[in-house]
């Protein structure tokens, strides 16, 4: 069985867990950063370039390469496209969107000419960190299992609903507000005596051949609002320190339905939609330095400590199945569960990179950043999850030139981020392409402009269920793809 279930944001989210685990810890500890065109059209890969608002972001000693107050806004918009194959049969869905991924100011001034210390800067601003901007849907006929066959096995391993006096309805809507109890109200799940005497569960529902659609909209981003200072001794060494406010918001809807394939069977068809809202606030600390050993050559290594989230959630889900009744009439039974709220604790992975930058002449340059986070490393304020045992340590690479020919600038970039589940794997990785241009209108004003394809292959697995331990439900395979156009306009402002 594969060991992948979603990556992100980018890119997917499981709407039918709401109890924290993998999935969530993926997505909230995934960081792909946008902002300024310039970055974006380099694959971001600006961790040793500076005098750039993202670049800051990846390595805050970059800010201190900025010779003047400078400000930034970048306006973009965005087309997501998803192809998911499911038992066969293939699903196209996509979304529009238009974000703002970065808006800056950059302030400070000269110390000295003779001192060691010869400018001191200083910066605040905004930059967006991932987006959950998508639309999926995957349809598919199951030969061999239903959505309920997974509630079934969970029934059947509770022991005290086949005493005859217990109350399924009363231990469902305590112990599964949101799944189970829903099923059950809805006649998905009954109980039945055969004629032994014998207790047991069942569904109108066949065991395979239902035709299913999973149909998942998402909105929301996230983004880090840092205020940064960086130091420049000698116009050689640079070192810089920020502090971030990371603000994350997601609203999804999960809309799952099931219609039989034989037109006899007992039941029409059945429908669920589940909605989820995360609100998330957390702060994390990011140190860098930059150092020219020589007039080509730029080393840059930045260190980003976790981001500690204190997440709200809530979610609801409605039910609706219809019956067909004994003279094949139509039986309509719905219910929604209350709206439920939690609120926990997750800390992400620690980051490191390490930058090199490549100066050829006043021509242009070639840069390039690896990035190691172990995903393992993040954790949940309580126990039951094991991330370690499925999650590992990964490499991010990024690789980008800029070229001057005037006053224009031309750009290119690539970049890789690796699986959650480890360097290598094919599912949950991640590929960024980028191309751009910089036009300075004067020496105080520029527009750059960039384009970004982003492309990865994911694997969602709908719900499970096991057959000697293994999952016998296929996964919906995801082929997803993201333009983005990015415009920004960059004002020097004279002290």
């Amino acid at each position: 069985m594969k060991k992948f279930i979603l990556i992100s944001a980018l890119f997917l989210l499981s709407l039918g867990l709401h109890s924290q685990g993998v999935d969530d810890a993926i997505l909230n500890s995934q960081t792909y950063y946008e902002g300024t065109a310039r970055s974006m059209a380099m694959g971001n890969a600006t961790g040793a370039i500076g005098g750039d608002f993202t670049a800051l972001c990846i390595n805050p000693a970059g800010l201190g390469l900025y010779r003047s107050h400078e400000f930034t806004f970048s306006l973009g918009p965005q087309y997501h496209n998803c192809l998911s194959d499911y038992y066969g049969s293939s699903e196209y869905a996509s979304r529009f969107r238009v974000t703002l991924p970065n808006m800056g100011l950059v302030g400070g001034g000269q110390v000295s000419n003779f001192n060691p210390l010869r400018y001191l800067m200083f910066a605040a601003g905004m930059t967006r960190t991932n987006d959950f901007n998508y639309h999926q849907t995957a349809t598919g006929l199951n030969p061999n299992s239903s959505m309920v066959d997974s509630y079934l096995q969970t029934v059947n391993g509770i022991d005290q609903l086949f005493n005859p006096s217990s109350d399924p309805g009363t231990y469902f809507s305590e112990n599964h507000p949101d799944d189970l109890n829903p099923a059950w109200e809805t006649y998905l799940i009954d109980r039945y005596t055969d004629s032994l005497g014998n207790i047991y569960f069942d569904s109108p529902v066949p065991p395979g051949n239902v035709w299913q659609t999973d149909n998942v909209t998402s909105k929301g981003r996230t983004e880090e609002w840092t205020v940064a200072a960086a130091a420049n001794y000698f116009d050689k060494l640079f070192i810089g320190a920020s502090l971030g406010v990371t603000h994350m918001k997601r609203i999804s809807t999960r809309t799952y339905q099931e219609t039989p394939d034989d037109p006899n069977s007992s039941f029409y068809d059945w429908r669920l939609e589940q909605e989820l809202g995360d609100t998330a606030w957390g702060v994390n600390f990011k140190t860098g330095l930059i150092y020219y050993p020589t007039s080509w050559l730029r080393v840059g290594a930045a260190w980003h400590t976790r981001t500690i989230y204190v997440i709200g959630e809530q979610w609801s889900t409605d039910y609706q199945t219809t019956l067909k009744g004994s003279h094949g009439q139509r039986e309509t039974h719905r219910y929604l569960s209350p709206v439920l709220y939690q609120n926990y604790e997750f800390h992400t992975p620690h980051t490191f990179i390490g930058s090199l930058a490549f100066i050829i002449g006043q021509k242009g340059m070639i840069s390039a950043d690896v990035e190691y986070m172990d995903y393992g490393s993040s954790w949940f304020s309580f126990d039951g999850v094991d991330i370690r045992g499925v999650l590992k340590p990964t490499y991010n690479f990024r690789l980008g030139t800029e070229w001057r020919l005037r006053q224009y600038y031309l750009r290119g970039g690539l970049a890789y981020y690796g699986s959650p589940y480890g360097f290598g794997e094919k599912y949950g990785s991640l590929k960024k392409l980028g191309l751009g241009f910089g036009y300075a209108v004067s020496q105080e004003t520029s527009w750059d402009f960039a384009y970004e394809l982003t492309q990865s292959t994911t694997g969602f697995t709908p719900y499970q269920v096991y057959d000697d331990g293994q999952n016998i439900v296929e996964d919906a395979v995801r082929h997803q793809w993201r333009n983005k156009v990015v415009i920004t306009l960059k004002i020097k402002i004279k002290e």
